[in-house]
């Protein structure tokens, strides 16, 4: 069997924005393997006509939002190439393998880190190996599901190689991406980690992240660049390393990143914004005090107030502070807590907010929990397509009920949000969902 692979990034509600990082690094390392790969992404561009009879694996990266589109493509491939071998991988198929499996459209889930699990799929495919030898795998065999051993995490991030980005038509994107680090150590309730992140962090070194950033200014468009780190300035020292270097090499680039607003300094904010850095995002994630404790946010409104006056204090780039709305403990008068919190916030300290919609994802504590916390979700897959659109909040829809408040009125609420904004702002604001 041939062992060309082509990877997809499946159709989602809204194109991505950035060029999809995990089938990127993938393709790099089965190309470094030795393997022909292609690659795909749905998003931004149409399924192009290409002859399967010359591949021998097909990989897909499965988001919630479009399981049920890729699942949809793995069909279709199917039916016309009944010998090609389908695997998922990506947060969904991570989390909920059997659901991927029982589709009968996949032969195989990958688990963790994809860059060792494929190249050894990719190859015992060619050779025509059983999978069941193949680390990192869940597998259907004779009707039950079985899961080989997961490899170990790779310790030296600095190994991979580059994103295989010229694999993709960048000019489709309107930002570049990197993941300067994986992991991040804290522990709310409803964030959704992907399969390489854990709660301990592993850190590319600085000149590798700035080669990075370098890199993709030389060989394509010079485009700003969004830091993916969940929290890009947990180790405030090297976050700072990252900016001298970047400062150093006289690097014209814009960048912004996502954090803590309790993990910076004066300092580092400084220094940030002379290296380029435009906009710092960060969770606050409500105005009430007790349901910050309960979602385990380990923050307070008032560790809040103090990290937003660090970026009134000199030059800074611009605060964006996210809110989430429809926490399990919600009801209309902490919800309004929030808003206020919020619009003090930005009248104050001259942050900019936006207002997220609760999605209890599987995996997350709060899925797992889900009738200790007292919430009832759906697991029609099809609503969660339209979570990230954004053009249009009318067609936004809560995914759950909680014990205070139906899945219809948090709609309504997330809707009159929206028209509050707007009055407020005099433009059409993004509501958008708790990212997955």
């Amino acid at each position: 069997m041939s062992g060309k692979t082509l990877l997809v990034f499946p159709r989602a509600f809204e194109p991505n924005h950035v060029p999809p990082l995990g089938i990127s690094l993938l393709g790099a390392c089965l190309r470094d393997a030795g393997h022909e790969v292609e690659l795909i992404d749905l998003t931004v561009e149409p399924m192009r006509r290409i002859d399967l009879a010359r591949y021998g694996v097909v990989g897909m990266s499965l988001l919630c939002t479009n399981f049920p589109s890729g699942t949809r493509l793995a069909r279709q491939i199917r039916q016309d190439n009944p010998a090609i071998c389908i695997v998922a991988g990506g947060p969904f198929a991570d989390k909920r393998p059997g659901d991927v499996l029982a589709t009968g459209a996949f032969d195989a889930v990958a688990h963790g880190e994809g860059e060792r699990v494929l190249p050894a799929l990719v190859s015992a495919v060619a050779r025509g190996a059983d999978l069941t030898g193949v680390g990192g795998l869940t597998l259907r065999r004779d009707g039950a599901l079985v899961r080989t051993p997961s490899p170990p995490m790779i310790e030296d991030l600095d190994a991979l190689p580059f994103p295989a980005y010229d694999l993709l038509d960048m000019t489709r994107y309107p930002r570049h991406s990197v993941m300067a680090s994986r992991g991040c150590p804290f522990g709310c309730i409803f964030c959704d980690r992907g399969p390489a992140e854990t709660r301990r962090m592993r850190y590319h070194s600085p000149e590798r992240v700035v080669d990075w950033i370098e890199r993709m200014g030389r060989e394509f468009t010079v485009l700003p660049v969004r830091i993916l780190d969940s929290t890009f300035t947990l180790d405030q020292s090297w976050a700072e390393q990252i900016c001298d270097l970047i400062l150093a090499r006289g690097l014209r680039v814009r960048w912004h990143c996502q954090t803590r607003i309790d993990c910076v300094n004066r300092t580092l904010i400084e220094k940030m914004h002379r290296a380029g850095c435009t906009e710092l995002v960060a969770g606050v994630d409500s105005g009430n005090d007790d349901i910050l404790r309960k979602s385990k946010k380990s923050l307070t409104k008032a560790r809040a107030r103090q990290g937003a006056q660090l970026f009134r204090d000199g030059p800074a780039p611009q605060l964006h502070l996210n809110f989430v709305i429809g926490h399990p403990w919600d009801t209309r008068e902490t919800i309004a807590e929030t808003i206020s919190f919020a619009e003090e916030l930005e009248d104050s300290y001259g942050a900019k907010c936006g207002y997220y919609m609760m999605v209890p994802f599987p995996g997350t504590e709060l899925w797992d929990r889900a009738s200790s916390y007292e919430i009832e979700i759906t697991q029609d897959w099809e609503k969660y397509c339209k979570l990230s659109f954004t053009e249009r909040p009318d067609r936004l829809a809560a995914t759950f009920s909680s014990r205070h408040l139906t899945s219809d009125e948090l709609t309504q609420i997330y809707h009159d949000i929206y028209k509050r904004k707007r009055a407020r702002t005099g433009r059409r604001p993004a509501l958008r969902t708790a990212p997955p």
